[in-house]
């Protein structure tokens, strides 16, 4: 198995949520493998939570100025930490604008795809089904139960 699995944000959220946690909690228990984010999820991923704690829309969060409390109260720094950060670079144009156009991807699922392409990343966690048909033509392993995995 690669040292590396890139955690798609559905995975992360599922875990906030408490509807999906086994996979995320295996990962974080018995990996041998380095575990790896982008912005794309970071920010897609602090967005739900946003959602899920906050229980309103997050720009109703931000009228009501209620990001803060919700940040301190469900401040998941101690996990991301955890988690290795692949950074991205101008590289990461040209590779994503084909994975979309390729694979019919949207943006922040195409840079997802790419940043494991860049990276050398070849196991994918995530429950999005859209990862399905590019990960099979980029030769990416899409991890979606803990039986996925080798």
């Amino acid at each position: 198995m690669s040292s590396k699995i890139f955690l798609d944000s559905s995975i992360l959220v599922e875990k906030t949520k408490g509807t999906k946690p086994d996979l995320f909690d295996f990962l974080f228990a018995y990996r041998s493998q380095d575990l790896c984010i982008n912005q794309t999820v970071l920010s897609e991923y602090t967005f739900y939570l946003l959602i899920i704690e906050g229980g309103k829309a997050p720009v109703t969060l931000k009228r009501d100025a209620a990001i803060s409390s919700i940040i301190r109260d469900h401040n998941p720094v101690n996990w991301l930490k955890s988690i290795t950060y692949l950074e991205l670079d101008n590289s990461i144009i040209t590779e994503y604008l084909r994975l979309m156009q390729r694979y019919n991807l949207l943006p922040n699922d195409a840079l997802i795809l790419a940043t494991c392409k860049l990276h050398g990343v070849t196991y994918l966690a995530s429950y999005d089904n859209d990862f399905g048909p590019a990960c099979a033509g980029e030769e990416i392993k899409l991890i979606q139960q803990i039986d996925d995995l080798d």
